[in-house]
This record gives structure tokens, C-alpha cells and sequence, in this order.
């Protein structure tokens, strides 16, 4: 972990450093890592009772979800992916796929739910008596305190102003838990982080 306090004029600065800290891994080290990670939140009470699974597809060397997503939809789970818009407000929501294998290169060359995938809708899946949710959530830094540090677009920021009660969940390899992140008024706390190392309740 490693320690430093966080301000405004920071963030640059910190993104800078975490994303070439990032990009500097080794396949072999982001996969085990990863698969450490996976391990955990496959292991939480919140799985089990989780009918919807948000979740990302992994872009470089970011916390490679999959192995979760492709364990929820064989036990049945719904598994929602983001697409996001160019937009002036960066827009961001989530399709549902039933194979990982729906996905094609979208904005920032992030793959991406394909066309014909339907729109998830947490109002209505919430009407319908649905299970809690739980998002898996990719960043570049965090803290103790669940603040988190994405690449600047806010798109998570403001899918989560429209839905604060989903279960934020950050997922990061340790050297991207920091001691103190500047936060702004529109930044959304996670609930947990989990690492390779440990879990945060936040």
C-alpha cells in the first residue's frame, strides 16, 4: 500500500503515476492477482444472494473480472455490462449479456455490449422483487475511505448519482490503495474494496 495524502491538484499527478504502475505488471502478475481477487468476492455473502451482477470488461491490465461473471451466469445470476456515450455528459448504462462473448470495441477502445443486448434497468429490476445487485467497479487509485480515482470521464460518478442503492464494490491491486484521496462533491464512495491483499469495508 502505498502512502500519501491526496488533494485536487494531485489527481493528475496520482493517475499519471497509478496508470503507468498499472501498466508495468506483468500478464502472468495481473493474472494471478486477478484470480486472487476473483476468488474472494466469488466467496462473499453478497454473491450468494445477488441476482445481478454488474460487472466491466477488463481493459489492459485492469482487475480482470471474468472469472466472476462467467461463475454468475453459470449459476444463473444476470450479469449486466456498461456501455458508455460521447456525450457532454458522459453518460454510462448497462446491458445484459448472456454470454461474455457479446461484447465488440466501444468507446475508448473498451469492449463493449453489443447492439442487440437490452438495456438493464435497476428501477425496473428493483419493481420486479429482483435480489440486490452488487457492481463491480475497475479504478486507478483508492482509498481507506472507499474514495476512488477513475480516468477523469466520471462516468461511474454519475451512474451512481442516479442509483446510490446498488453495492459499490471496487476491485485494485494493492498498489493502487493509497492513504488519502482529494475528493469532490459529485465523487461516489465504494462500500468494499478488495485487493489481493485485503478487503476494506468502507
Amino acid at each position: 500500500m502505498e502512502k500519501r495524502n491526496g488533494s485536487p491538484e494531485e489527481k493528475e499527478e496520482i493517475r499519471r503515476r497509478h496508470l503507468r504502475l498499472r501498466g508495468e505488471m506483468t500478464e502472468r502478475e495481473t493474472a494471478e492477482k486477478s484470480r486472487i481477487i476473483c476468488h474472494k468476492l466469488l466467496s462473499e455473502s453478497w454473491y450468494e444472494t445477488a441476482e445481478v451482477i454488474f460487472g466491466y470488461y477488463p481493459l489492459g491490465n485492469e482487475v480482470d473480472c471474468r472469472r466472476v461473471l462467467m461463475q454468475a451466469l453459470s449459476d444463473g445470476k444476470r450479469v449486466v455490462l456498461p456501455r458508455t456515450m460521447l456525450t457532454p455528459g458522459c453518460a454510462m448504462d448497462f446491458y445484459e449479456v448472456t454470454s461474455l462473448k457479446q461484447v465488440e470495441e466501444g468507446n475508448f477502445h473498451v469492449m463493449e455490449p453489443i447492439a442487440s443486448c437490452p438495456l438493464f434497468s435497476p428501477e425496473e429490476n428493483q419493481a420486479a422483487g429482483c435480489g440486490r445487485a452488487a457492481v463491480l467497479v475497475p479504478g486507478v487509485a483508492f482509498d481507506h475511505s472507499g474514495n476512488r480515482l477513475g480516468y477523469g470521464k466520471g462516468y461511474y460518478d454519475r451512474y451512481f448519482a442516479r442509483y446510490p442503492a446498488l453495492l459499490r464494490l471496487g476491485l485494485a491491486y494493492e498498489h493502487q490503495i493509497i492513504e488519502r484521496l482529494a475528493a469532490s462533491e459529485t465523487d461516489v464512495k465504494m462500500n468494499l474494496i478488495y485487493s489481493e491483499v485485503a478487503k476494506w469495508n468502507c
